[in-house]
């Protein structure tokens, strides 16, 4: 296909993902320009379609997109925060097919992300690392540990670390039975602490768990 005319079908508003996202996953060139797309195109249409694609494809085949592993997490440090929400997605993606280990390379900072200048992009960090917890169980109880600092990581006002802590009272939820009792003694004073939540979302999500888990 000529590039012009795949680049105004990247375009589309109604881009056809899944179609795509296999159309990648089987053919090579066509990984590779799609995920330059996404790496250099300046059009938001552009390289934002590019990434639903390469999302999609790394979620199915995450192994064939290591080969891009340097590229992703260059978008870690991006200006533009929309790429820096790209490249935690993409690479939570590609944890699962991790087989050296490199995300313990950049642990410390995908984790800055939590304090981003952009809270969209704390927002982003915190829901891909329900991926990373999925996949890294061994690298579950430093991070959780890190987590339950919110108060002392994060530099938000208030109202806006009461948000954040859903997303950690989410993570804590898919952890918990799998925990050893020092992590669920740390993980009930935090759930526990956000029973008075400002936040109704997290106030709810908190009583949520001290019935599932507080009160057995």
């Amino acid at each position: 296909m000529d590039n012009n005319k795949l680049i105004e079908e990247i375009k589309d508003k109604n881009l056809d993902v899944e179609y795509f996202a296999n159309e990648v996953i089987d053919n090579e060139d066509l990984r590779d320009y799609i995920v330059k797309q996404l790496l250099t195109n300046e059009d938001i249409m552009v390289y934002y379609h590019s990434f639903y694609i390469i999302s999609r494809a790394s979620e199915l085949n995450p192994k064939l997109f290591l080969k891009y592993w340097n590229d992703f997490v260059d978008l870690l440090s991006h200006q533009n925060s929309y790429h820096r929400n790209i490249g935690l997605t993409i690479i939570s993606n590609l944890t699962f097919a991790d087989e050296s280990n490199l995300f313990d390379n950049i642990l410390a900072a995908y984790l800055n992300h939590i304090d981003d200048e952009k809270f969209m992009t704390a927002q982003c960090c915190l829901k891909n690392l329900v991926k990373i917890f999925q996949a890294r169980r061994d690298l579950r109880e430093d991070i959780i540990q890190r987590l339950l600092k919110l108060d002392e990581i994060c530099y938000y006002p208030e109202r806006q670390k009461e948000l954040l802590k859903y997303d950690v009272l989410e993570i804590i939820d898919l952890i918990y039975r799998e925990s050893d009792i020092k992590a669920k003694e740390s993980m009930n004073t935090f759930i526990e602490a956000c029973e008075k939540s400002r936040s109704n979302k997290t106030k709810k999500k908190a009583i949520d768990l001290i019935k599932k888990y507080l009160c057995e």
